[in-house]
């Protein structure tokens, strides 16, 4: 099988015009469920006297559905350093974070089903540095030289390499994201 990686800017391309198709839909299952697993989402910053206050509290509503994977955009920060006090949308209005001209930082969650529902994920390569945990179940980490077996509990520095996932089981996986905007340098 031959691998063909994906920049940065065809990724960012396809996902928002995959974005632009499917909105916040999520497909049906046989039995009427959507198949995906329910997400709470709790923001708290200061309000203008200073004291914390709660945000959002419930299921966030940007999600799209990539390759057979569920994405939920949980926040992003436009810049590093963050701007505080946050603001209550910022969640809703999360985007892309391999987006061309992005240079913060982005929280989402991945969700690849199992079975015959396991998505195929083509080999990409990100500008970025992700931060990532296993909340449940299993994935495969795929680069061109190996596959690294990855379950719940356990953690992801990924520094721009070419890489896809699998899930060779019947459980989804849920994975969570933190991605901060990258430059290569020389070796």
């Amino acid at each position: 099988m031959t691998r063909t990686p994906v920049s940065r800017r065809a990724m960012g391309l396809a996902l928002a015009a995959l974005g632009t198709h499917l909105g916040n839909t999520t497909e049906r299952l046989p039995d009427g469920s959507s198949g995906w697993t329910r997400l709470r989402r709790v923001v708290i910053s200061d309000d203008p006297a200073g004291r914390a206050v709660v945000l959002a509290d419930g299921e966030p509503s940007n999600a799209t559905v990539l390759n057979g994977t569920r994405i939920t955009r949980l926040w992003e920060a436009a810049a590093v350093p963050a701007k505080l006090p946050l603001k209550a949308g910022a969640g809703a209005a999360a985007g892309n974070a391999y987006r061309d001209g992005f240079r913060g930082a982005s929280f989402y969650v991945a969700e690849l089903p199992g079975g015959a529902r396991a998505p195929v994920v083509p080999m990409h390569r990100n500008e970025t540095l992700d931060f990532m945990a296993i909340l449940s179940g299993q994935i495969v980490l795929q680069t061109p030289e190996q596959d690294i077996t990855l379950k719940g509990g356990d953690t992801l520095v990924l520094g721009g390499s070419e890489h896809s996932w699998v899930n060779r089981w019947e459980a989804p996986c849920l994975l969570l994201f933190v991605v901060l905007v990258g430059t290569r340098t020389g070796a």
